[in-house]
């Protein structure tokens, strides 16, 4: 499934609702976009998806020393970004969907 060309999404800060898309988000791109970093290696695979849970997704979201953003096309999320006041990206992920669409740019 690819994203359609004619697709539009909406970049918004992430709220408390978004959290289980927004998992599902980096979920998908770490599993399937991230292979060369984890090999699908059963063990760095199940580490890196460990803290990815909708709970702490919403930590995240409220958390007030950072940012969250998420890409929308109104019907799903198709990228999460996050960013420290103090600068630091520390989230970046796209929806295997809406890979080379320009959204996680």
């Amino acid at each position: 499934m690819t994203l359609p060309t004619d697709a539009t999404w909406q970049i918004r800060r992430a709220v408390s609702a978004d959290a289980a898309g927004a998992c599902q988000v980096l979920r998908d791109s770490i599993t399937q976009l991230c292979v060369a970093d984890h090999c699908n290696a059963p063990e760095p695979l199940a580490a890196w998806l460990a803290n990815k849970t909708p709970e702490n997704l919403a930590l995240w979201i409220a958390d007030r020393s950072a940012i969250m953003l998420v890409a929308d096309t109104g019907s799903a999320l198709i990228a999460v970004g996050a960013i420290r006041l103090s600068g630091e990206i520390t989230l970046n992920y796209v929806d295997p969907v809406a890979r080379f669409s320009g959204v996680s740019s």
